[in-house]
């Protein structure tokens, strides 16, 4: 454990020692950039490059003696027309910037990604919270695109839409998309110089090579604690499984029980349905299936009774009547269904419990 523990220390300082060199990589190439001479550089488009005309001039008598000789345009659009915010991303975003600013266009701006041309400047970066500093230029389409109609119709190519304010400071920060201002220039047209596109070529693939190894050395390391864990949760999940299903079996003969209503409950659901003149000699009670015999007064309309109950059902005279033994009387035999969706609810006696009551001693069912 103290060993793994060291490499994966010894990994991180590689890694953050890495990450101090690649920024004094960028800090060092800006620098040089400056002092390289100007036909080394990469001869991108340049403001001259361009005929920049405001959206006043866009105009078709305005326009065609202005770009005379030329057919690449800009426009160029004042604050007025424009929509500037400062935001914070993640570092690791700045690689498919744009494409991250999409989805983000109409979190930061009143309008939706169709509705826009947009772009953006870098701020600044902070490798210690990892954090990407930029200020996102939007231009509502509704203004634009007007002008690139026109224009268009007399035969001009848009280019670029620029904004005022980063032209004046020597930024042309286009608010076209690539598709729309065409392909940036290929430096290797442009007299670059071979070597040190070779040097930058070989710095990024070093760069990208020794990340990975790191990881790979970090994840093998990793294996036997990976193995241990995934032995550890297959424990688990058999262990779960046995209390499931332990469970089910406990639960099984309660849910069987509470499935039709209490001994306790048919009792007193009888001693609310039967009529003063009934009593009850015999009780048998065995599932869902209820027989009692007992005297009445009237044993057809003790069937009507049952059928209003919430608890019974399909009430029927199993025999025929008899004369009972006190006046006015007649034996009877009953056999009653129990309701299935009657739910027990209070404390339950076994089903299946046969209770005789002795002949002779008459009352009603308590």
């Amino acid at each position: 454990m103290t060993a793994l523990l060291e490499n994966f220390n010894e990994s991180l300082a590689r890694l953050k020692k890495q990450l101090k060199t690649s920024r004094f990589l960028t800090w060092w190439l800006g620098e040089l950039s400056s002092m390289v001479p100007g036909w080394m550089r990469s001869s991108g488009p340049t403001l001259e490059s361009y005929v920049v005309l405001t959206l006043k001039q866009v105009h078709p008598q305005m326009v065609k003696p202005v770009v005379a000789g030329n057919r690449t345009v800009a426009i160029s659009l004042s604050h007025h027309h424009l929509l500037r915010k400062t935001i914070s991303l993640p570092l690791a975003t700045e690689e498919n910037l744009r494409q991250v600013l999409e989805f983000q266009v109409e979190q930061h701006t009143p309008f939706s990604l169709d509705r826009v041309y947009f772009s953006y400047l870098v701020k600044a970066r902070d490798f210690e919270s990892r954090q990407l500093t930029l200020e996102l230029v939007v231009a509502p389409r509704d203004t634009v695109d007007p002008a690139i109609k026109i224009l268009l119709g007399l035969g001009v190519d848009v280019r670029a839409v620029f904004a005022d304010e980063n032209l004046a400071s020597g930024v042309l920060l286009n608010l076209l998309p690539a598709a729309a201002a065409g392909a940036a220039p290929s430096p290797l047209r442009h007299g670059a110089n071979p070597w040190l596109a070779g040097l930058v070529l070989l710095l990024g693939m070093a760069a990208v090579a020794i990340p990975p190894l790191i990881k790979r050395e970090a994840v093998v390391q990793l294996l036997p604690w990976v193995d241990k864990g995934k032995k550890a949760a297959e424990a688990v999940s058999a262990v779960r499984v046995e209390l499931e299903a332990r469970v089910l079996q406990h639960n099984y003969l309660i849910e069987k029980r509470q499935a039709f209503p209490a001994v306790i409950q048919v009792m007193e659901e009888l001693t609310h349905i039967l009529p003063d003149d009934t009593w009850i000699q015999f009780f048998d009670l065995k599932g869902k299936k209820l027989l009692i015999q007992g005297e009445t007064a009237s044993s057809p309309r003790l069937i009507g009774l049952f059928e209003k109950s919430s608890i019974f059902r399909e009430a029927s005279l199993s025999s025929a009547s008899s004369k009972g033994q006190l006046a006015g009387t007649e034996r009877y035999q009953l056999e009653i269904q129990l309701r299935s969706d009657a739910k027990n609810n209070a404390t339950s006696l076994s089903p299946g419990l046969s209770a005789p009551v002795p002949t002779g001693v008459g009352g009603k069912a308590p």
